[in-house]
């Protein structure tokens, strides 16, 4: 990138894909604030997991995908979410969420599974029918670190 080349701000309250995302999409935004009203939303709900899209590109990626996906599933569909890109990432966190952007689904408050990154359509249709049909949250996995130095003494 040349010295002189100025990247332009993402100001997400008023780039045209949110507005379209959280206006004619019909999705709720969530964040730290709020998070128990998703949790507290009957029915089979869709949450998006997204970054800061000045951090990660991905972000503007799946705020025209989510529709599209979500458009897929059909009536299944009870609620459709997108995290507040400032701490989408956290939030993500919480369910042991790794990679973003992520496309989750809840039921009645338990988290159920998510496709993570960016996706093939095929594999987000697999994914997301397979987590769809769980009745409860998947097992959490914890990665360790071997610590390979020998014991010292003292």
């Amino acid at each position: 990138m040349s010295k002189f080349t100025q990247v332009a701000p993402i100001d997400v309250d008023t780039h045209p894909g949110f507005v379209r995302l959280y206006g004619k999409e019909g999705f709720r935004k969530v964040g730290q604030e709020n998070v128990d009203t998703l949790l507290a939303a009957q029915g089979l709900q869709f949450v998006v997991f997204a970054d800061d899209p000045m951090k990660q590109k991905e972000t503007l990626d799946i705020v025209v995908i989510a529709p599209e996906l979500r458009r897929a599933l059909g009536d299944a569909i009870a609620g459709a979410w997108f995290t507040d890109v400032r701490t989408g990432r956290a939030l993500a966190a919480r369910w042991g969420i790794r990679k973003l952007p992520a496309v989750a689904l809840f039921r009645s408050g338990t988290y159920l599974g998510a496709a993570e990154g960016l996706l093939n359509w095929d594999e987000y249709l697999t994914t997301l029918a397979e987590v769809g049909t769980r009745t409860e949250a998947p097992p959490r996995r914890i990665s360790l670190i071997p610590n390979n130095e020998p014991p010292t003494c003292g």
